[in-house]
């Protein structure tokens, strides 16, 4: 009689298996474990780079908060530029320390130091805020104005007016014909007064608009 195959007994393509599961395991273990290391030191130096990019945005804050009212007081705008210069150094990459710049380039301005303030602006231009692009290039453009060179503040509107949202663009138009016409370009400066009468103006404005583009496109066929 035959003997009964013992019910535990295993099939041997499981053993196989097995076998081939087993040596898989003892050849890559050793980087498996080096692969969990790696990453479990990954998520703790991303922990702790939170939490110091964390409270470096909270000193930077407070910093803020000390310089506001100073910020509000035009006598006190030296010392805001010095606090203001302060945070950009030991702050660089927080929000507040773009909010710093931004307020540093307006008090640049509002002091007169018209070609510092150009740079600060150029280098907002140049940084994460793509969205203000119409509102920096108009504050940019003013510096320019502000130093007589009338041609380089149209010429830093000019890529922005299409950006720019329906009653900012309005406003960027009248500059760029005001700026071409004090730089002693009536052609262009016609075609930006045109602009205007075609976005269909405020009727207050219409009159005015009108004579200033007639008087533009005259002066064009004269030169």
């Amino acid at each position: 009689m035959a003997k009964k195959r013992d019910f535990v007994e295993q099939p041997p393509e499981i053993l196989t298996l097995q076998l081939r599961l087993l040596q898989y395991l003892k050849d890559y273990w050793k980087g498996v474990v080096a692969g969990l290391a790696v990453l479990f030191i990954g998520l703790a130096v991303w922990g702790i780079m939170a939490q110091v990019q964390s409270r470096r945005t909270e000193k930077a804050g407070a910093a803020m908060a000390k310089l506001n009212p100073l910020l509000s007081n035009p006598q006190s705008a030296a010392a805001a530029l010095k606090g203001l210069d302060q945070i950009l150094k030991e702050y660089p990459g927080t929000p507040t320390a773009l909010e710093a710049a931004i307020f540093r380039a307006h008090l640049l301005y509002q002091t007169k130091n018209y070609a510092e303030a150009a740079k600060a602006y150029e280098a907002l231009l140049q940084g994460p805020l793509s969205g203000w692009d119409p509102i920096i290039a108009e504050s940019l453009s003013y510096c320019y104005e502000a130093q007589g060179d009338y041609r380089k503040a149209a010429q830093t509107l000019e890529p922005v007016v299409e950006k720019a949202a329906r009653p900012l663009q309005n406003e960027i138009y009248r500059r760029l014909a005001m700026l071409l016409e004090q730089a002693g370009d009536p052609k262009e400066a016609a075609k930006y007064w045109q602009q205007l009468l075609d976005k269909v103006p405020d009727p207050a404005l219409l009159a005015y608009y009108k004579e200033k583009a007639a008087a533009a496109e005259a002066a064009a066929k004269k030169k």
